[in-house]
């Protein structure tokens, strides 16, 4: 496959999975937010800021944050700028997208790029957001071969996920059961969490399911554990070591945390989740150079 649609497929992934996840974060810190004091919402929202790279304001709160991760086209963790991206992405690889794709690609960035966002109930309008990201992940699944466009796509929704479940919980308080049942909506494993855990409320149990489950699609691990294969289909013949640092650092992060003890997870969190979100910084570093030559930086700014 030629770099510049391997590129493009790949970025469609991370800009896909971003916009769907900023969508759902929203969704929860507005509910959250809505019933806490002024004190309390504005400590929450520099905290959810810092946690996804954005500028710190005093004066933050759910407006500002609606803001910076819902309308505003400046800012490069927003929904309307991911949408953007992903739709200039898949402009690049129209070669490889079916119809179907394009236009609902098409679809969800019309919907938000004439300030929809901004002019509609934003519950309603974060629930639209996620039915596109919804559609257009089912369309690509349904209809595109799996073959490498498809590989390098999938890579790039695990590890943006990766990222973004690993900011969610640098910021969880561990002992606060309520709003780490918030971090599973966000994160869109709430469901799984009950159908694998059912009551269990014990120090840290939904933070080792949000890292260490091995069958929940939204975990670190099973992240990780997509990648890896997704690189090792991409690396047919090979029969000793690894030909992409990219899989070195995601197979040596992904054994840390596997095998850490249940004591030790909890130890240092965020700087914990901090490591992680470098590692996937650079092991989009080194995807860039492996296979891209000259891909996009990602727009991720760090804390």
């Amino acid at each position: 496959m030629l770099s510049r649609m391997a590129e493009s497929m790949f970025w469609i992934g991370r800009y896909l999975e971003r916009a769907e996840d900023v969508a759902r974060i929203l969704q929860v810190h507005l509910e959250i937010t809505a019933e806490e004091t002024g004190r309390q919402r504005s400590t929450d929202s520099r905290a959810l800021l810092a946690s996804l790279g954005a500028e710190q304001s005093e004066q933050a709160g759910p407006s500002e944050v609606w803001r910076v991760l819902g309308h505003d086209p400046d800012s490069t963790i927003s929904i309307v700028s991911a949408l953007s991206s992903c739709r200039q992405a898949a402009r690049r690889a129209r070669e490889v997208l079916s119809l179907g794709t394009w236009e609902e690609i098409n679809r969800a960035w019309r919907a938000v790029a004439q300030g929809q966002l901004r002019s509609t109930y934003q519950q309603l309008a974060l629930r639209t957001v996620l039915d596109h990201c919804y559609a257009i992940s089912g369309i690509i699944y349904s209809t595109m071969s799996h073959d490498e466009g498809w590989e390098f796509h999938h890579l790039g929704r695990s590890i943006e996920r990766i990222d973004v479940t690993a900011r969610l919980i640098s910021v969880a308080p561990v002992t606060e059961t309520e709003r780490q049942i918030a971090t599973l909506r966000a994160c869109g494993a709430d469901h799984a969490f009950l159908i694998s855990r059912g009551g269990d409320r014990s120090r840290g149990a939904i933070i080792d399911f949000l890292l260490r489950d091995r069958l929940c699609p939204r975990s670190v691990v099973h992240c990780l554990a997509e990648a890896d294969a997704c690189l090792e289909r991409l690396d047919v013949g090979r029969r000793t070591g690894f030909q992409s640092d990219a899989q070195r650092l995601l197979g040596r992060v992904r054994a840390e945390i596997e095998y850490r003890s249940d004591e030790a997870l909890l130890v240092g969190l965020p700087d914990q989740m901090a490591g992680l979100s470098r590692t996937c910084h650079r092991a989009t570093d080194a995807l860039s150079a492996h296979y891209f030559q000259g891909a996009d930086a990602s727009q991720w700014h760090e804390g």
